[in-house]
C-alpha cells in the first residue's frame, strides 16, 4: 500500500497561530459556552434571555449572542448554562456544541472579499439566518462587531480544511 500522508499538511490540533497578510488576520477565537437549541423560536430567545438572533450582515456584539440558523434554530455563544436535553415545558431541545464547534476570525479591510471567494454573500442582501455552505463545509458566517470582522462557526472535524482554504 503507498503512504500519502505527505500529500497534506499534518493536522494542527486546535493550536493555530495567527495567520496576518498585509489587509487581512485570520485567527482562532475560543468562546467560553456554545449551546444549539431547537423549538419554537420565541421559546428559544427567552430561554437565552435574549430579543433577537442575528442573521447576515447585521453584526453580533458583546461577549454573549445569538445567531439565528433557521426558523426554529439558533446557536447561543456565551449564553447563559442551560441543562442539555429535551426541555418538555417549553418545547425545546438544547445541545452543548461547545467542543463542537471551532471558531474562526477573519478581519481586515479584504475579510470580505476572502469570504466571498467562498461563499455568495452580499451585505446588500440580507439573510435571517448565519448558516451558509463556505467551499464545500456547512458554517455559520456572520460579521461581528464591524462590517471588516466576520466569524466562521465550523465542525471541529472540519477545522484543519477551512483554515488552510481560508489561509491560502
Amino acid at each position: 500500500m503507498r503512504n500519502d500522508n505527505a500529500k497534506w499538511a499534518p493536522a494542527q490540533g486546535m493550536s493555530f497561530d495567527p495567520h496576518v497578510t498585509k489587509n487581512a488576520t485570520l485567527k482562532r477565537v475560543q468562546p467560553e459556552r456554545q449551546t444549539l437549541l431547537s423549538g419554537p423560536f420565541a421559546r428559544l430567545l427567552e430561554m437565552i434571555n435574549v430579543s433577537d438572533a442575528t442573521g447576515w450582515p447585521a453584526p453580533a456584539s458583546g461577549s454573549s449572542y445569538a445567531l439565528r440558523l433557521r426558523r426554529d434554530r439558533i446557536l447561543s455563544v456565551n449564553g447563559p448554562p442551560i441543562e442539555e436535553g429535551w426541555h418538555e415545558a417549553s418545547g425545546c431541545a438544547v445541545s452543548d456544541m461547545t467542543d463542537g464547534y471551532a471558531v474562526i476570525s477573519l478581519s481586515g479591510p479584504d475579510a470580505l472579499t476572502v469570504l466571498q471567494r467562498g461563499t455568495e454573500i452580499n451585505p446588500a442582501e440580507p439573510s435571517a439566518s448565519a448558516a451558509r455552505l463556505f467551499g464545500s463545509y456547512g458554517v455559520i458566517l456572520y460579521a461581528y462587531g464591524s462590517d471588516q470582522t466576520y466569524r466562521i462557526h465550523v465542525p471541529r472535524a472540519h477545522l484543519d480544511g477551512l483554515w488552510d482554504l481560508l489561509r491560502t
